[in-house]
């Protein structure tokens, strides 16, 4: 008896404390705390746009920083800036004339129809050598046998009808008495 209420106390403490993280984690994400979007400074978009190794240990490394392009000399030592300058402008393709796009024709209602007689009125057939029992398993796999627990090894879990049984009688006797 004790077992159970012990049992009980545990699941609904952790039942609580899960929904209340999750119902911070809601919360925190709402207010862009916790791992939202980065407001100000450190959302500036970082984008590596060549890296040439000079060394065992040492390359340069060209970066575009909010419209800014940055070239980076990078050792075991630390990041030097090496040269800066205005970030160029992404390429961009003009269109001159107007666009067509690829169109697929729709079926008639007619080709539906005829198309969907056709397929009722065919007669499902099978090879006349499908008479045997085609196997069931797929090839190269052994057979699994289906190992069923003992009462004795459930005794004690939640899934031993006994335990139950317990429970259902724990909650009638605190009912009545």
């Amino acid at each position: 008896m004790d077992t159970l209420v012990i049992t009980l106390r545990v699941a609904l403490s952790l039942g609580v404390v899960l929904a209340l993280m999750w119902v911070l984690h809601r919360r925190m994400a709402k207010s862009g705390l916790g791992g939202g979007k980065a407001k100000g400074r450190r959302s500036a978009t970082v984008e590596v746009v060549a890296r040439q190794a000079i060394g065992g240990k040492a390359s340069v490394v060209v970066v575009d920083v909010e419209g800014e392009r940055l070239v980076l000399g990078v050792s075991e030592h630390g990041v030097n800036l090496l040269t800066s300058g205005q970030a160029p402008a992404p390429e961009l393709t003009i269109v001159t004339g107007p666009v067509q796009l690829p169109v697929r024709p729709t079926p008639s209602a007619d080709a539906f129809r005829q198309e969907l007689e056709q397929q009722t009125g065919a007669e499902p057939s099978l090879p006349s050598d499908a008479a045997e029992a085609l196997p069931m398993r797929p090839r190269n796999r052994r057979a699994q046998r289906a190992t069923l627990p003992t009462a004795q090894q459930l005794q004690g879990s939640i899934l031993s009808a006994d335990t139950w049984r317990q429970a259902a009688a724990a909650l009638r006797n605190r009912r009545v008495g």
